[in-house]
């Protein structure tokens, strides 16, 4: 008996190897003299130096009672582990990041410390030296959230590479007082195409490095981890000027607000230190307004909650599908709304866990 058990365990063990190296597969494409790509099913191989992402678990939620107030403090998102997520390159240095799902939406909650709260952008001033109401320099803190969407895709807009990629921009003074977020259909080019509302930056890379790409299956498993995803990795050469399309700034309105004019007349000497709101927010319908997002500041910190459906009515390249893992990062805006001077983070992991999966905060 002894033996037969042996010899059982063994085959089994042979056929288990057999079965995993016929399920691998690891194939390197010379596609051109500086671009290489590898393709990688089953396996668990990555590039030498390539940094995975932070995984930010989303619980699973069978009803979701969360009101979209930027309070955050319904029994749902209890069931979520909160995760801290270093930023750099700005001045907020750290972000706290949660999630929770259902069968239909998705649920990201971004919590970050700011002494003051910017609720204006560039509002209207009143300038003794002109003896008029001005453009004052007070930017609204915001938050971006940049998934990838059907295409390839970076963490870092700055990195050096070209991309596109869906965003979700919540704006304290521009979006927020209509419970929405921007939804970005964004871009990062290597040429200037001004009549699309680029800006110049300069890249952060001067060397290749290696970019993820997740293969699209719509037979994906939700559940699955990195690596049991079919898998692309990319060395490509990076870009040193680079031009970004997001949010225009404060000297050309945007189609999602409205104009305010500045106020006329002299105020009273009592008035003079007030500001008057230049842009209104614009209700957004359709594709643009499918994120719900809203903020509150309190005792020093910001906390944003956004909700969007998993799959959009119109299930366009342009919009992330939540039905896999999902490859994103986050941008603080504190006093700027420059993307060379906002706070971002590195590779982020939307990791959507099973129902019956215990959720335990570290």
């Amino acid at each position: 008996m002894k033996r037969l058990k042996f010899t059982l365990v063994v085959a089994m063990v042979m056929w288990a190897v057999a079965l995993s190296s016929v399920q691998a597969e690891v194939k390197h494409r010379q596609i051109n003299p500086e671009n290489l790509i590898v393709d990688v099913k089953n396996d668990s191989w990555q590039p030498e130096g390539f940094e995975n992402g932070t995984v930010i678990p989303a619980a699973y939620l069978y009803r979701a009672d969360i009101v979209i107030d930027g309070k955050a403090n319904e029994p749902a998102w209890k069931q979520a582990a909160e995760i801290e997520v270093p930023l750099s390159y700005g001045t907020t240095k750290k972000a706290f990041l949660k999630a929770v799902y259902t069968d239909q939406e998705v649920f990201i909650r971004v919590r970050w410390a700011d002494d003051d709260e910017d609720r204006q952008h560039h509002p209207w001033v009143w300038s003794p030296e002109q003896k008029k109401y001005v453009a004052g320099s007070q930017v609204e803190d915001s938050v971006l959230l940049s998934f990838e969407a059907g295409c390839d895709w970076n963490p870092s807009f700055l990195t050096g590479y070209v991309f596109d990629f869906d965003g979700w921009h919540w704006l304290a003074a521009r979006s927020d007082p209509l419970g929405q977020a921007l939804d970005l259909y964004g871009n990062v080019q290597d040429q200037d195409m001004k009549n699309l509302n680029f800006t110049r930056y300069q890249g952060r890379n001067k060397q290749d490095t290696w970019n993820l790409k997740f293969i699209e299956n719509t037979n994906a498993d939700l559940h699955a981890k990195w690596n049991d995803l079919d898998r692309v990795y990319m060395l490509q050469p990076v870009t040193q000027t680079l031009y970004y399309r997001g949010v225009t700034d404060g000297r050309n309105p945007p189609p999602f607000v409205k104009q305010v004019a500045a106020p006329s007349g002299i105020p009273y000497p009592r008035d003079e230190a007030k500001a008057f709101p230049q842009y209104s927010p614009v209700k957004l319908k359709d594709g643009a307004g499918e994120v719900k997002a809203k903020g509150q500041w309190k005792n020093g910190f910001w906390t944003v909650e956004f909700r969007r459906n998993r799959i959009t009515p119109a299930k366009t390249l342009n919009d992330v599908v939540f039905n896999r893992l999902t490859q994103f990062s986050v941008y603080v805006f504190d006093r700027t709304e420059k993307i060379d001077q906002a706070s971002e983070s590195k590779r982020l992991f939307l990791q959507f866990l099973p129902g019956d999966q215990k959720v335990v905060s570290k």
